[in-house]
């Protein structure tokens, strides 16, 4: 069976799967408003509920290997994914294995969903890993690449200016006779047993309903040693999202621990660095302890107002920003102690809004 007539397949037996799947998450979820927090079915309804999301994310890979999903792209520079994804990559390969990251200088901007540019990383570390069984070393670099008409290492690309993003292992190689299958789904490649399944097959997907290109290039070295995937991705003239300045830093303080985890994660993945407080006390003490260089405090909650009028007390120029569940608050309390208009934040709010406030605030 042809390639794109197994990409239809899973696409649509994916489709179909998300409609029985939502309307079991959604029933679930109606289901559980008729119990009282201590009914013992509540667990075995929850139980249902979370087993359906864990089926739902199967058919989000299955979608994006028949690059059928929903992606959500935005401007994005991958030398600022790699920088938020770092750490991350770095659990997912393990200690034994060195990560190294070389970013290219002036790096074009392009046109992507940002949460599957980090799927497409975890997916090749892990590739990576399973070459490694015992150790090794994995190095991820960015570039810019210029393809023209006849070029002869890109001749199914079209000519045009491209991202390159290469994933280099010192793993075992991949034999010649299956590279050619590597992408597609459960298909066994030697070594590399442990990452098979839908994981290449999902990137090889994402790259290519992103209108980019994938190659492969084993073996690198003699004994058959070394591999390197490149993700090329279309350039973009476009501006995008404003890029925080190296080391910003910001405390969030915040007694909800949901909203807190929310606020927080969507800021690192945009590059701050972030300090989290669960209270006015946890962050005067967390100021007292480490002096750090807090450039904007982001508040939460009913002691919004405590915790920065006492900051503002040790830090005179420190920013804050107040997030809010009313719109009323901006206008019961617009200035603070010193007679400085308080910024506000009404919830609820996209990650993408909470972005642009704290840009505009900071600046």
């Amino acid at each position: 069976m042809k390639n794109d007539t197994v990409e239809r397949l899973a696409g649509g037996i994916a489709h179909d799967f998300d409609v029985l799947l939502t309307a079991i998450i959604g029933h679930a979820e109606n289901l559980s408003d008729y119990l009282s927090p201590g009914d013992p079915r509540a667990a075995e309804v929850a139980a249902i509920r979370h087993a359906a999301e864990q089926a739902s994310s199967l058919t989000q890979q299955l979608l994006a290997f028949s690059r059928t999903q929903t992606l959500r792209p935005t401007v994005v520079d991958l030398n600022a994914v790699l920088a938020r994804a770092r750490s991350g990559l770095q659990r997912v390969i393990g200690g034994r294995i060195t990560l190294d990251i070389e970013s290219g200088l002036r790096l074009w901007p392009v046109r992507a969903d940002s949460g599957q540019l980090d799927q497409i990383l975890i997916n090749l570390a892990i590739n990576a890993r399973a070459a490694m069984p015992d150790g090794g070393a994995v190095t991820i670099s960015t570039g810019n690449v210029l393809v023209a008409n006849g070029d002869a290492q890109f001749t199914d690309m079209v000519p045009g200016e491209y991202v390159a993003l290469a994933i280099t292992d010192t793993g075992a190689g991949i034999q010649s006779t299956v590279q050619q299958h590597l992408f597609e789904p459960f298909y066994p490649a030697p070594e590399r047993e442990a990452a098979t399944g839908l994981g290449l097959a999902m990137v090889y997907g994402i790259v290519k309903q992103s209108g980019g290109h994938i190659t492969v290039e084993s073996p690198l070295r003699a004994g058959g040693r070394g591999s390197r995937f490149t993700v090329y991705l279309p350039a973009t003239r476009e501006s995008g999202e404003a890029v925080p300045p190296e080391g910003e830093t910001i405390l969030l303080v915040g007694d909800d621990r949901n909203l807190r985890s929310f606020i927080a994660d969507a800021l690192r993945r945009r590059g701050y660095q972030l300090l989290e407080a669960k209270d006015a006390w946890d962050a005067l003490r967390m100021v007292e302890t480490i002096e750090p260089r807090v450039d904007l405090l982001i508040t939460t909650g009913v002691n919004g107002f405590i915790v920065s009028s006492a900051l503002r007390e040790r830090y005179r120029s420190l920013r804050v920003l107040h997030v809010s569940a009313s719109a009323e608050d901006g206008l019961d309390h617009p200035k603070d102690t010193a007679g400085t208009p308080r910024a506000f934040l009404t919830q609820p709010f996209t990650p993408g809004a909470l972005a642009r406030k704290v840009r505009s605030v900071l600046e």
